[in-house]
């Protein structure tokens, strides 16, 4: 049998609320974490997170950061961020007919280069049109951010 050694972890939450203003949403956040990150008096949230792996590799009592040890590769599932949802998007004949979300809350955009020609098409990065369809799930507001 092959021993491992394994570190866990798990994040711990602090707070801080600030306030701030800005022309934009986007320069008010900006504003708010480097605020908060000046500030001394943080709050714990008293939350935090799963436990997760942080590193693995084979041995017993080796330091796991030495440069010389191998880190294992860590599955997803055992990690900080997890497996994340899966996406089954379901075509038929050159169109989308489903798209399912398992496992977690995602944004899906579908775009159609075919038929691009209509009033609402977009532009991509490299200046092509297509057509925008979003099968995203909707993240409720208590699980978002």
């Amino acid at each position: 049998m092959t021993r491992y050694i394994v570190q866990c972890g798990y994040a711990a939450y602090y707070c801080k609320a600030v306030t701030v203003e800005g022309d934009t949403l986007d320069e008010a956040l900006d504003g708010a974490i480097e605020t908060a990150n000046g500030a001394a008096d943080w709050s714990s949230a008293d939350v935090s997170s799963d436990t997760f792996i942080e590193a693995v590799a084979e041995g017993d009592g080796v330091d796991l950061w030495d440069d010389a040890i191998r880190q294992l590769t860590i599955p997803a599932r055992f990690t900080e961020k997890g497996e994340g949802p899966r996406i089954i998007v379901m075509v038929s004949s050159g169109l989308v007919q489903s798209v399912s979300i398992d496992g977690g809350y995602a944004r899906v955009e579908v775009r159609g280069y075919d038929d691009a020609d209509d009033a609402h098409a977009k532009t991509d990065a490299d200046g092509r049109r297509y057509t925008l369809a979003d099968w995203s799930n909707v993240i409720p507001a208590d699980k978002a951010g």
